[in-house]
């Protein structure tokens, strides 16, 4: 019996980490050049997708997640962009995408996603803050220089 639990163990865990049951969301990927491109991906690719989605690469808490969602995005103007149809997502549906996210290797999803050079980090230290652009400012001011130190080289 050990043996079965421990072969569920081994395929339940990659399950969870691809986003098994997620929700598929519908959106335009926006470049400088051209029309927007019709997408449909998986929340835990899409965030992947939203330029600007995580504050120098810390995963937002739930409440800011439902304020970005909320948002329906931006067509990026002289950059990249990513607009939808406004949704909120429930607590539960939070979880199960953050999980995904820390079992997730980012350049897994090759040209689904643009911004998978870094991997989302979570920091519970600014879950307080109740709005995005002063959530983002602050998360910034102290994961910035890390952040650039992860990014690849021009």
């Amino acid at each position: 019996m050990k043996i079965n639990h421990l072969i569920l163990f081994i395929f339940l865990i990659p399950a969870i980490a691809n986003g098994r049951d997620m929700r598929v969301v519908e959106y335009e990927r926006h470049e400088f050049h051209g029309g927007p491109e019709q997408r449909s991906s998986e929340l835990s690719t899409f965030v992947y997708d939203i330029p600007y989605f995580g504050a120098c690469g810390i995963f937002p808490p739930y409440h800011i997640i439902n304020e970005i969602f909320q948002s329906g995005g931006s067509q990026g103007g002289m950059s990249p962009g990513a607009t939808w149809k406004p949704f909120k997502i429930e607590k539960e549906e939070y979880d199960n995408l953050a999980k995904t996210i820390k079992y997730l290797d980012p350049k897994s999803l090759g040209e689904e996603a643009r911004y998978t050079w870094v991997k989302f980090e979570f920091d519970s230290n600014f879950d307080h803050i109740n709005n995005w652009k002063k959530w983002f400012l602050s998360v910034c001011d102290k994961h910035r220089d890390s952040f650039h130190k992860k990014q690849p080289s021009a």
